[in-house]
Order: C-alpha cells, then structure tokens, then sequence
C-alpha cells in the first residue's frame, strides 16, 4: 500500500518546559514509517500539551478528522493508540469515521488497523479500551494520592503560591510581610482594592505572569482569592470531584479543610477565619467599600435615615463648588458642607479617645480563647474522619454515620464562627493610649478612620435649616455606641 496520502498525528499530554521534546520525537519516529512505507504524508497536525482523556476538544485531531472525511487522506499515522485517543467519545468518532471512509490507521508502537472492516475495527476498540482503563487507574492512584497527601498535610505540587517560594513551604518575606497586613487591613475595613494598590506600590506582582509573559498586577479580584485560600492559616484543604460539581471551587476549598498544613502559616487560623467572615458576607461588611468623605456610607440622614455620600456642590453666582453630604435617598432631604461636619465629627472622636477612661474601650472580657478553639476544631476534624473506620468495622450503620456525621460538623460550625470572633482586631487599638492621639488619628486613611467612628458612635446628620450658613454642631447627632 505505496504511495498513500497520509496524515500524521502527535501529541503529549503535558509539556511544562514548552519545548516540545516529546512531539519532535514523535514527529521523528512517525515520518520515518511513513517514509519505509512509501507514503505521501500530505499534513501533519499537533496537540502539544493537551490530554486526549477528557471532555475538552483538540484542534489538532478534529483537523485529522475533517481531513479524511473530506477524502484528503486515507491513512492516519500516530505513535500509537494513546496518543490518538484515550476517551470513549473520540474512539467511537474515529470508528464510525473509519468505517464509512475506509481509513487505515497505522502506529509506530503498534500495527495497521483498516477501520473499514470489522475485525479491524474491534482491535481499533480494543487498544482504546485499555488506553482508557489505564487512564482511569491511574486518575483512581492519584485521587488516592492526593488525598493521603492532604491528610498528611503535604502540598503535592502547582503553581507557586505568593508569599511562599515555588516549594510552597518556604517563605517569601516581602510578599508574607504584605499579605499579614492585608488581614489586618481588612479586619479594619479597608477595601480590597486599596489593598491591591499597597501591594502594587510595593512593586508585588501575581505569582502567574500575563499571556505575553509580562508582570501582572494586584486587583480586588485577584487579591480576595489569595485572603481566602486556607494555606495562609496553615490549614490542608482537599476539594473532592463531588465537592467541585456542588458548588463554586472558592466555597468548595472553604468547606474541604481537613487537618494543618506541613507548612507555616502567615496569620492564625482565628485572623484567617474572621477576614472570611467579612470577604463572604456582605451584610458584615465594616464601611463602605470606597467613597473619598470620611462620613460616606457611615452617617444617616436625618430625615429617612439612609446613608449619605460626598459629592460636589455646583459653583453658581461667582461663587466656587464645594464638597457636600447629600443623602443617597432623596434629593432635597439633607445637603450639608462636607468639611465643618467631618471637622467637627473627627474632634469628637479625638477628644473621645483623649480621655483618662479611653482604655475601656478595649476591654473585651467575652473574647473566647483561642487556642482552645483550634484545639476542639482539631479534634472535631479528626473524629469526623474516623466516621468511615467506624462504618467499614460495623461500630455504626449507614444511618448512625449520618446522624453522628451532622452532630459533628454542627459543632465543627460553631467552632469555627467562635474562632473568627476571636480573630477580629480591635480597630481602636493603634488610638487607645497613643502619646499623642490628634497625630495618631491623622496618620490613618480615610477607610480606617471611617471603621473607627463606626465602632464609636451612630452619626446623623439633620438639614441645617433654611438660609443657616454657620455650622450648627446641634445639628450633627452622636449617638455613642462604644
């Protein structure tokens, strides 16, 4: 069978270095058969880095596929059966294929199969049937692995995460020294973009590089992943496929902790807990998530009881435009001048925090103890993984695994809100007993200060009155609430 027109197929699996050393040895040992066999190879089509097991299509072997059913080959060449398919959905493509255009396939590992007779055909099935029961073993070996390396507390590989070097143990200073005070920074409410911009200015870049191979920076998007990954507490998650197809990958990591890691955590379990808390709950947001006036999002109308924003008066009759509060409500219930409020709001607080008794404010005889509440978490952990050695010895039934099984992950539940209590910060905690308080509170951005009269007081603002062009402090209401 000389001179028939031919088209080669290669491909790999996984290609990390991008030098495509395994397709050029295919590409080798291909065109030498096709060479000894006399025929003509008319196109040759690639799939480098591209796993033939699953769902995803490959460019390279639907191009083989529309090649011979348009008649421009008769013969397909790949290195052998696991190289052209390894999925039940492509080798039944590929037979039907063969069957009606008489296809020859041809191996370097291997031998010819014409596809147009039965015979043929069932050997084309059968090497495809073993291809994918290795592939299926050997998923099953690494589930397997990987779950022994999650209770083992070991990392088993991936992309580099930041604030670790590419080992994932070790750590990375710079970048651990910032993602410690992006928890702190959140836990005081400020939003995740400003936290983005302070890594940014520190010149941090995200460990995975742009397309074109340039550094890619911080955004809110890309910073709340890295918050809420449990590494930075020093806890070992592993999602399972029926934990995956439940729900999103975030949520799904979140509720597949199951013991510490090998490696050192940047923050404690508690700290880590209480910034999730915050990052995936936006009733518990503290403050506004931007707004440039100190009193944004935080003070209430007078009228309606809204929330009020900053926003510039317009200039008219010679006169200049200046910064307002408006309510976000209504129109025509509060517009006030921005600065002798927030002068006058910000010298209520300072003198607040001034005082012989300020102290107090910190005060927190309730807080729970947190190393006992990692102690019973970790002990609830290991008693739910013990479930199925219970089941598997006849200690309980399906039935009393369940119930047992729910009992402990309630409690596991209320451990873990008790520990993300215990891991708040007290935002009044830089302003408490500061030589010089003034100073310490103009030393704080605008979102900080904003989390520091949240914590103090209830600020309303009432309409000034008509034709009032002085400010009247009686008409800025403090409620204290701390």
């Amino acid at each position: 069978m000389a001179d028939v027109d031919t088209v080669i197929y290669l491909r790999q699996s996984q290609d990390r270095t991008g030098d495509e050393l395994g397709v050029t040895r295919q590409r080798e040992d291909t065109r030498k058969l096709c060479e000894l066999r006399g025929w003509r190879v008319v196109a040759e089509y690639v799939d480098n880095d591209t796993s033939a097991a699953g769902k995803r299509q490959r460019p390279g072997f639907e191009a083989v596929l529309a090649a011979v059913q348009e008649g421009r080959a008769a013969c397909v060449v790949a290195w052998d059966m696991t190289r052209l398919t390894r999925n039940a959905r492509d080798r039944l493509r590929l037979l039907e294929l063969g069957k009606r255009q008489g296809l020859t396939v041809a191996f370097v590992r291997g031998t010819d199969l014409d596809l147009s007779t039965p015979a043929g055909r069932l050997t084309a099935d059968i090497l495809g049937s073993v291809a994918q029961h290795e592939i299926e073993q050997k998923s099953d070996r690494q589930k397997r692995a990987a779950l022994q390396a999650a209770e083992q507390g070991r990392r088993i590989g991936g992309r580099r995460p930041f604030g670790y070097e590419a080992d994932g143990v070790t750590i990375r200073e710079p970048e651990a020294a910032a993602i410690r005070d992006a928890y702190e920074a959140v836990l005081a409410g400020v939003p995740l973009g400003r936290v983005a911009a302070d890594w940014n200015a520190r010149g941090l870049t995200t460990p995975q590089a742009k397309r074109d191979g340039s550094p890619s920076p911080w955004s809110a998007q890309t910073v709340r992943p890295v918050l809420l990954n449990p590494r930075y507490a020093g806890l070992r998650a592993h999602v399972t496929e029926a934990l995956r197809e439940s729900m999103n990958p975030r949520a799904a990591r979140l509720k597949a902790i199951v013991g510490p890691a090998a490696w050192e955590g940047l923050v404690t379990e508690e700290t880590w807990r209480a910034a999730v808390e915050l990052l995936t709950d936006p009733s518990r947001l503290t403050g506004p998530r931007g707004g440039r006036g100190l009193l944004t999002g935080v003070a209430q109308c007078g009228v309606c009881g809204a929330t009020v924003h900053r926003g510039a008066a317009p200039a008219r009759r010679g006169r200049e435009g200046h910064a307002t509060y408006r309510c976000r409500a209504a129109l025509g219930h509060v517009g006030r001048a921005a600065e002798p409020v927030e002068e006058y709001v910000a010298e209520v607080v300072i003198a607040r925090l001034e005082r012989p008794d300020a102290a107090l404010l910190l005060a927190d005889d309730n807080r729970p103890d947190a190393g006992q509440l990692r102690r019973e978490a970790r002990a609830l952990r290991v008693r739910l993984d013990s479930l199925a050695g219970l089941l598997a010895d006849g200690v309980l039934t399906e039935a009393g695994v369940r119930r047992e099984s729910a009992k402990l992950r309630a409690k596991l539940a209320e451990v873990e809100a008790a520990q993300a209590d215990a891991g708040r910060v007290n935002v009044l905690g830089p302003l408490v007993g500061a030589e010089d308080v003034r100073a310490a509170w103009e030393g704080l951005d605008t979102d900080r200060q904003r989390v520091v009269i949240e914590t103090l007081m209830t600020v309303t603002l009432l309409p000034p009155g008509r034709g009032t062009r002085t400010f009247r402090p009686e008409s800025v209401v403090i409620d204290w609430t701390a």
